[in-house]
């Protein structure tokens, strides 16, 4: 649990460090009129003409950081704006060493979500292609294939200038290949709330609950899911630009393995205001018996 500790540390290190760094030029920003707002944006919310009286806090010119799932673990808490739609498509190369040393590549991880009513969004999960490469003792394999695929639904039920809160919940169906299906539904429901520090700093926490249900016990799971996010818009550069970190914890429920701990950071840049790229990379603080994890990826969000 030595590591797991000192990212927790690391974690609070970060959030002190971009905090004293943001009060800096709040000042500044609030006499400039600047009205973004870290991880979820600050503008009136219209909803057929008829405007809420609560500032939307998923809302702004910058808004789509603060509506994509991506690149973080942890959903947005905004939903998607009614009829409208936002497509996300990333990347990545995981790394796995221990008893064995394996390569992991996953894509297109397609995320798309279509706003049906105001606050409610359905979510649709295609299969990912994952190409996988092993060597376990001298010995080589290779296995490739479609993961499973799911669908889902967010709920949005409040929001504020700084702060909103939401509920999501997902299903996914064993329909992948045989190498990297689930072998039965898994079903998870979480909690998301974020929070507006100040112009620049957002804290995002989400609790999740997840089951795997399969055909034999060995191959259900259950597992509690709480996640930190901290992020970073640098508005005294460009609104565009958003920096983030995140501590996502996996605490088995059923076979007492006990908490397997990841962090992850990236970066997110606005090409226009409905187009965003992002890079990102993560590894496990837990001492993992059999393997210790590493990641690097990218991937794009469009809203349309």
């Amino acid at each position: 649990m030595g590591r797991y500790k000192a990212g927790l540390v690391l974690l609070a290190v970060v959030l002190s460090a971009v905090s004293a760094h943001a009060c800096t030029d709040a000042a500044r920003r609030k006499n400039a009129g600047d009205k973004n707002s870290g991880n979820i944006q600050t503008e009136q919310h219209n909803t057929g003409g008829k405007d809420d009286a609560a500032v939307d806090s998923c809302a702004g010119p910058a808004a789509l950081l603060s509506e994509l799932d991506r690149p973080t673990v942890s959903d947005s808490v905004c939903s998607v704006r009614k009829n409208h739609v936002i497509a996300e498509f990333g990347y990545d190369y995981q790394v796995e060493t221990g008893n064995t040393l394996s390569t992991l590549q996953t894509f297109p991880q397609a995320e798309l979500r279509y706003g049906v009513g105001h606050r409610v969004e359905l979510k649709l999960f295609p299969p990912d292609y994952l190409i996988q490469a092993m060597d376990t003792a001298g010995r080589t394999g290779t296995a490739n294939g479609f993961g499973d695929a799911g669908a889902g639904v967010k709920y949005e039920f409040g929001y504020g200038e700084k702060y909103g809160f939401a509920a999501d919940t997902a299903v996914t169906f064993a329909s992948g290949s045989k190498a990297f299906t689930a072998n039965g539904t898994g079903v998870t429901v979480n909690g998301i709330f974020a929070y507006n520090v100040n112009e620049d700093i957002g804290i995002g926490v989400q609790v999740g609950l997840s089951h795997v249900f399969g055909p034999v016990f060995s191959t259900q799971q259950s597992s509690l899911n709480p996640i930190i996010v901290v992020t970073d818009q640098l508005n005294e550069i460009t609104s565009a630009l958003q920096l983030y970190a995140e501590c996502y914890n996996t605490i088995d429920l059923m076979h007492g393995t006990g908490v397997a701990s990841f962090v992850d950071a990236g970066v997110q840049y606005l090409v226009f205001r409905n187009v965003e790229v992002d890079a990102e990379a993560g590894h496990n603080l837990t001492n993992l018996p059999s393997h210790n994890t590493t990641y690097v990826g990218f991937g794009t969000g469009i809203e349309f």
